[in-house]
């Protein structure tokens, strides 16, 4: 299974040919023959923008890795969205500079509420409460990513939320994941891993 990538470059063949033909075709009763000869070809390329990268750091990396390569993975792709994964890793260092470890802010936020305010649209039978959670696990205190996908493997309501195990959340194939590291901070390592469904 791989980590497919969030951004995709898609050309239009031809186009440029198109554009040089049409050209021909609408000016050419106006154009002699000496200037015929002497037209230039002109090929237009389209702009082609990249999506924003999906960036991982190096911790978060080896979580997607566990994610995406462990056996008993459901879900039949995972795809990492910049949005989800910049959520993500919002959340982590957030959690680690206000020292707290929930799924819900200060504020009463929880993940439903942060990845549609960050713009991702999240299918509209999700709870829309403001501090409703059907996407995010989160763990606290495990030094390393290897360390911490344990900790998830060893709880039954992760390993379904991360593995796909239910048919909710195997239709969940974008994810982002966030790290933060604070050591002033109560558990020091937060770690957050987002999986969602686009909508509507």
């Amino acid at each position: 299974m791989r980590i497919h990538r969030a951004h995709r470059i898609h050309w239009i063949t031809g186009l440029g040919v198109g554009v040089v033909l049409l050209s021909l075709f609408l000016l050419g009763p106006n154009l002699t023959e000496a200037q015929a000869q002497n037209l230039t070809p002109q090929v237009y390329l389209p702009l082609v923008l990249k999506s924003p990268a999906c960036s991982l750091s190096s911790q978060e990396a080896e979580i997607a890795r566990y994610m995406v390569e462990h056996p008993e993975q459901k879900r039949p792709s995972l795809t990492c969205h910049p949005i989800l994964a910049r959520v993500a890793r919002e959340r982590a260092e957030d959690m680690a500079r206000r020292r707290y470890f929930s799924h819900v802010t200060p504020e009463g936020y929880g993940p439903n509420y942060l990845v549609r305010q960050a713009g991702y649209v999240l299918p509209s039978y999700y709870d829309s409460s403001p501090a409703a959670n059907n996407i995010e696990s989160i763990a606290a205190g495990y030094p390393s990513a290897s360390a911490a996908w344990n900790g998830w493997m060893s709880s039954q309501g992760h390993r379904t939320h991360l593995l796909g195990f239910h048919p909710f959340f195997a239709e969940q194939v974008e994810y982002g994941i966030g790290y933060a590291y604070d050591s002033t901070s109560p558990y020091q390592h937060y770690w957050v891993v987002i999986t969602a469904k686009p909508g509507p």
